[in-house]
């Protein structure tokens, strides 16, 4: 006799089944990512189609039989309609989904991970900054799958990541008078202060020990927020976007290394803030 489970869940992803079924990737809090099919969703009549797509929240009964498991009188409880309107809100909330999907396994439970995206789609829906709202999510996965690397110590040096003063300015020497040194490759990407992301290593440099290596600069706003996102604090309004969007960067090229998992969506989420930028 089938088994029968009722839940509540977040369609990730969507695929095509045959002449009219479809498959969903189902995330759900007690019973983690499901793979399930849905019969007739393709049918014209069918109201099936429309329940299941990316982005909807659902209360479901799914069957499970012995080669496959399928979804049943689903019921809709959140569509988030102001993000859908937004092609960059929009963009980002299927990228998210389309992100946990590649990562997670299939049938294991992670609250915190199911959590984490309703939080940042309902800071989407609410108006955030997307690329906060991505960085956001995209640094608590990697902490909670255990990839974050060590945010207080050096990975070189070994000493504590505490952020340098910027320097004083030397006064303008007159003719003869030797000019300041100009300044390093490591300066001039993160203004002399911050840290040095090394996605390779999976570790953080101090500003002294980067200045000789290759990396991804992080300044020392985008450091403490990082910092406090990956110690369960919620988004801030007012963080920078300057700071947001280096850390979704980070947090992609990252995960790119530490999961071996490729970044599909990061070149258009580019094309498409270079087309916002120009106008």
């Amino acid at each position: 006799m089938a088994r029968e489970i009722f839940t509540e869940g977040i369609v990730l992803r969507r695929g095509y089944a045959g002449e009219y079924d479809k498959w969903i990737s189902f995330l759900t809090p007690e019973y983690g990512k499901l793979h399930l099919r849905v019969r007739g969703a393709r049918k014209p009549k069918s109201k099936m189609g429309m329940l299941t797509e990316p982005l909807n929240l659902l209360k479901a009964r799914v069957i499970e039989g012995r080669a496959q498991q399928l979804i049943a009188q689903p019921q809709l409880v959140r569509s988030y309609i102001a993000l859908r309107a937004d092609l960059e809100r929009l963009s980002v909330a299927l990228a998210l989904c389309e992100t946990l999907d590649r990562w997670l396994p299939e049938a294991h439970a992670e609250p915190g991970a199911y959590a984490t995206l309703i939080v940042a789609l309902e800071a989407l829906e609410a108006g955030f900054v997307a690329e906060q709202a991505a960085a956001w999510a995209l640094w608590r996965w990697l902490a909670m799958l255990g990839y974050c690397p060590d945010l207080r110590w050096c990975g070189q040096c070994g000493g504590e990541l505490a952020m340098p003063s910027p320097p004083t300015p030397l006064p303008r020497r007159g003719r003869g008078e030797r000019d300041s040194p100009s300044p390093t490759p490591w300066e001039r990407r993160s203004g002399g202060e911050g840290v040095l992301l090394i996605p390779a290593e999976g570790v953080l440099l101090c500003s002294q020990c980067a200045r000789p290596q290759e990396g991804i600069a992080l300044t020392t706003e985008a450091l403490s927020l990082l910092q406090q996102w990956t110690q369960g604090e919620r988004m801030n309004s007012d963080a920078r976007p300057e700071a947001c969007r280096s850390l979704m960067r980070a947090a992609l090229r990252y995960a790119e290394c530490a999961l071996e998992s490729s970044v599909r969506w990061l070149e258009f989420w580019e094309r498409l803030n270079a087309l916002r930028d120009s106008g």
